[in-house]
């Protein structure tokens, strides 16, 4: 009977005549909250935005209507009523909760702690969103990889990551890595060549600081240090991040630029990375990111594009490749630095996101990688897995 009562209802406003009773403020607003306190979500989305469209437009409708957003499982389009009914009352409680609630559903953890302030404290504490924490998350990285290579033996990643919140606008990200492998290199004695063996370890410290700027900007500014043993001598290593990112409901963008000297040569790199949310959700998320890494003199494209899907409320699919030839990556803000010694080719891996309870999220991560060998012709394949265990507090 609902069903049928929604259809008309939607077959009376598709008429010009019927549609203009919108204009008439007492008639729209007893309309709304009639669908409202009957949980008629998607016919209140249709009458709301019909009556948007006609010019009606007040903080009421808009909370009601990213309610309904919010339970349709639309939080995109939940942010933009919200948000509408925050810039027309600062101290709107209803609107600043259902704001914060969107992007935590679209996994925008700190755009939500920057409209905290003036929320409940038992609200702030159960959404994990308090103002100040000296330790606000923490997770364990462990990777193991194995290779076709006769050449190179497995190797081992191990990162340990702790998060800070120093405001409600500003977050600080700290880690410390450790990555090991034996090699096999090719020397020439007296022109008869002569393998020897080489231990590769490096040691990682990366720290990424954010400043949300307003609702759309974040500012971040990274430091990534590297202590490299390469078979005889270490190298000290030394990256610096600059980055902008931009959020809009449907999609979001970030420019970013790396710059400093690793394993002595001086490296620079440019990245754009896109994200969209075409339902407006989690179920399917499209992204992708264009690298170009400057070194010795030399410029060395690399793209990759990837696919993500919601298949529950607890578990998330991602699956993604790249391609272009490259001597050295910085990923996700620069915690992750490739510093090789072989040179990275093409790439496909996946991963589950497990929700866990006690605000406890569990990553798998699997990754099949081409690399260029160093010293010596050919290519080969390297096969890594990866666990990682992240707990928010």
């Amino acid at each position: 009977m609902r069903n049928i009562c929604a259809l008309l209802l939607l077959l009376l406003l598709a008429r010009p005549a019927a549609a203009q009773r919108l204009l008439d403020f007492t008639y729209t607003d007893s309309l709304t909250h009639a669908l409202l306190t009957q949980h008629r979500w998607q016919a209140l989305d249709s009458v709301g935005r019909a009556a948007l469209r006609l010019g009606v437009d007040y903080p009421t409708l808009r909370r009601r209507l990213g309610l309904a957003g919010q339970l349709r499982g639309r939080p995109a389009r939940a942010l933009r009523h919200y948000a509408a009914a925050l810039r027309d009352n600062a101290a709107d409680t209803l609107a600043r909760t259902g704001l914060a609630l969107a992007y935590l559903a679209l996994g925008q953890r700190e755009l939500a702690a920057a409209v905290a302030p003036g929320l409940r404290d038992s609200l702030r504490q159960r959404w994990h969103l308090g103002a100040r924490q000296l330790v606000s998350s923490a997770d364990v990285e462990l990777s193991g990889q194995t290779t076709t290579s006769r050449f190179r033996g497995n190797a081992g990643y191990a990162r340990l990551g702790l998060g800070s919140r120093l405001s409600s606008h500003l977050s600080l990200l700290q880690s410390l890595s450790y990555y090991g492998q034996h090699v096999e290199l090719l020397r020439f004695d007296q022109g008869r060549p002569r393998s020897q063996d080489y231990s590769v370890r490096q040691g990682e410290y990366a720290a990424l600081l954010g400043y949300q700027l307003d609702a759309r900007w974040r500012a971040k500014l990274g430091y990534h240090y590297l202590h490299s043993y390469f078979g005889t001598a270490f190298y000290p290593g030394h990256l610096g991040l600059a980055a902008l990112h931009y959020t809009r409901p449907y999609w979001q963008a970030q420019a970013s630029a790396y710059a400093g000297r690793l394993t002595a040569e001086p490296v620079a790199q440019t990245s754009l990375r896109l994200v969209a949310y075409p339902l407006g959700n989690l179920k399917l998320y499209p992204f992708g990111q264009f690298n170009v890494v400057f070194s010795q003199g030399r410029r060395y494209p690399n793209y990759q594009l990837g696919l993500g899907t919601q298949l529950r409320r607890w578990l998330w699919l991602e699956a993604y490749g790249s391609a272009g030839r490259v001597p050295v990556l910085a990923e996700a803000d620069g915690t992750y630095v490739y510093n090789l010694l072989d040179p990275l080719g093409r790439r496909a891996g996946a991963s589950l996101h497990i929700l866990l309870p006690h605000s406890l999220l569990l990553r798998l991560h699997y990754l099949a990688e081409q690399r260029y060998q160093y010293a010596t012709p050919g290519t080969y394949n390297l096969f890594s897995l990866t666990t990682s265990l992240a707990w928010t507090w």
